[in-house]
């Protein structure tokens, strides 16, 4: 009888987590087969299963809108930023928390405080100050902006996690006789290594998601970025929703990936974080 009860009590949970797997895979549904359709096909039905399968949208793309070019830009911009933000953060963190450094709260309140101004505040700021160094339109001057607004939160959240790394650990690092930068090395970064990797996830994510420095900060075509200018083709074929689609497949993609196989690391990562 009990046994019957608890499972009659999972019934609720599961429709509703059911419910919830349902409004997420159904956009993306639509998305992905509308993206395979021609644009006489969608008009006759656009909710309809496709009548023939056509890759005719991804190759318009591919070859007039020179989107591999925006994906190798958005490669190599988003993987030197995301590498450089991971390290920064990392030691911050650690010589915030764990070094008796003076101010070590002054720097700690810093960080915390630059969180709170959004994004769009600094456009005008960043703009000029790009300018003055001649770096608009170039994709350095892009990589440090991203550098620049995702460090904050990057060291807030390993800040967090440092704390749960045993004071003990470090000190028995020092009677070995191992400097700051060892102990980090070898005994913090693997004890963080789940944690890390999840702020690398939530990174990645902020920084491909990421659209309007993008978009002012790297007007020319040769150095657009994928998300941008997946943006700025979709202003100009609102009446083709195919090819709209295509690229909104192309932009997802990655994300999509990264979930798909990093999503137990990014559960275990924000756990661990909250102590849990």
């Amino acid at each position: 009888m009990a046994a019957v009860t608890s499972k009659s009590g999972r019934i609720p949970p599961f429709v509703t987590l059911l419910l919830l797997a349902i409004t997420t895979l159904y956009p993306l549904g639509f998305v992905a087969s509308t993206s395979f359709r021609h644009k006489a096909d969608y008009l006759r039905a656009p909710y309809r299963w496709p009548e023939s399968w056509s890759l005719d949208n991804y190759v318009r793309l591919i070859e007039n809108y020179d989107v591999g070019r925006a994906f190798i830009n958005s490669a190599l911009v988003i993987g030197v930023a995301l590498a450089v933000t991971l390290v920064l953060a990392t030691l911050a963190s650690y010589a915030i928390v764990k070094l008796d450094l003076p101010f070590r709260r002054v720097f700690a309140g810093s960080f915390l405080s630059v969180m709170l101004v959004p994004s769009q505040v600094l456009i005008i700021p960043v703009y000029l100050l790009l300018s003055y160094f001649r770096l608009v339109d170039t994709l350095p001057g892009v990589t440090l902006v991203y550098i620049a607004t995702n460090l904050p939160f990057a060291v807030f959240f390993m800040m967090t996690v440092m704390r749960s790394v045993p004071d003990v650990l470090i000190e028995a690092a020092k009677m070995d006789g191992a400097g700051p930068l060892r102990t980090l090395i070898d005994i913090v970064v693997p004890i963080l290594r789940t944690s890390i990797l999840t702020l690398a996830i939530l990174v990645f994510l902020a920084m491909w998601n990421e659209l309007i420095f993008g978009l002012i900060l790297l007007p020319s075509e040769a150095n657009n970025l994928l998300t941008p200018k997946m943006a700025s083709i979709g202003g100009r074929f609102v009446s083709n929703q195919p090819i709209l689609m295509s690229g909104l497949m192309l932009t997802s993609l990655p994300p999509i990936i990264v979930l798909t196989f990093l999503s137990k690391y990014l559960v275990s990562g924000i756990a661990a974080g909250l102590g849990k």
